[in-house]
């Protein structure tokens, strides 16, 4: 009787356990689940700026511009021309309400193997002070027909197109960008407009600019390529705009009558000069991702 009682309360010990047992589990799972959930959002939060997108729902690619994308690649374009401005090639405008400098690079730019409508970016922004690592992406939503008028096909000698055989375009890329988190880091959304040219025999392609420069007919206001938008500081939550382009005139023209003071605009009007523009940046290559070493004489 009693080895019984003892097998009876063993099996009921056991019992308990196996009932426990899934429960625990399920628990442990289910904070795992949790977690998980916790830093997607938090990743998605990053990735995904809450701020107003440029574009509409129906700004999307029509077979045509599909067709477009897939046999030309932009990349080269869309990074800014950084061969032919190594003195300096970042993409120079202006930030905030007070036109403050700002400058913006983009050290990489990769065509997704999957996708000709995206690309993938790699670069670093400078405002006061601060140098900061983004990455994100430059997402084509739309390609139109550029009319043709007093634009500039670019080349020069050999390389100038026969401009009968030109095709002109202007794209429209979703512009997002994450910088690295720190103290006041942002979130970038915004547009990228690029005004450019194609030869169907041969696919090569470059920028279509203004004549005299700055031509507010056209997109990118003939500079070849413009960025611009809203940046979210995290940490203060503050938005603010910026532009900025290959010519920083073309990116913000309503500076450009009081820019400059004196002849021919020989000395910065003290306005710009104090927002940054006074600093000599062009020796200070903030944008290199390993700076050369300076020299002291």
């Amino acid at each position: 009787m009693k080895n019984l009682i003892w097998g009876i309360g063993l099996a009921l010990v056991a019992a308990a356990c196996h009932e426990k047992a899934p429960v625990a589990q399920a628990a442990s799972v289910s904070q795992v689940a949790v977690e998980a959930q916790g830093a997607a959002s938090t990743s998605a939060q990053l990735a995904q700026p809450p701020l107003p997108s440029l574009f509409k729902v129906s700004d999307t690619l029509t077979a045509p511009m599909q067709s477009l994308l897939s046999r030309c690649n932009l990349a080269g374009l869309l990074q800014g021309d950084i061969k032919n401005r190594q003195t300096n090639p970042a993409l120079e405008g202006f930030f905030g309400p007070d036109h403050y400098r700002f400058a913006l690079i983009f050290n990489d730019v990769q065509l997704d193997e999957q996708n000709p409508a995206v690309y993938h970016v790699r670069g670093k922004c400078h405002y006061r002070k601060n140098v900061r690592n983004f990455t994100g992406t430059l997402t084509i939503q739309q390609v139109q027909d550029l009319p043709r008028g007093g634009f500039f096909i670019a080349g020069a000698g050999s390389d100038l197109p026969d401009t009968a055989a030109a095709q002109t375009y202007t794209a429209r890329a979703r512009l997002q960008l994450v910088e690295e988190n720190s103290d006041n880091s942002g979130v970038f959304e915004g547009e990228a407009v690029l005004d450019f040219y194609t030869l169907a025999d041969s696919n090569k392609t470059d920028y279509v600019t203004g004549v005299l420069g700055i031509d507010e007919s056209m997109p990118a206001r003939g500079s070849g390529l413009l960025l611009r938008g809203n940046r979210l500081n995290r940490s203060t939550k503050q938005v603010k705009k910026f532009v900025v382009s290959t010519d920083f005139f073309a990116a913000a023209p309503d500076v450009y009558t009081d820019f400059g003071i004196g002849d021919r605009g020989g000395q910065i009007n003290p306005k710009y000069a104090k927002l940054g523009w006074d600093e000599a940046w062009e020796n200070d290559e903030w944008w290199a991702d390993s700076p050369k070493p300076s020299l002291s004489l």
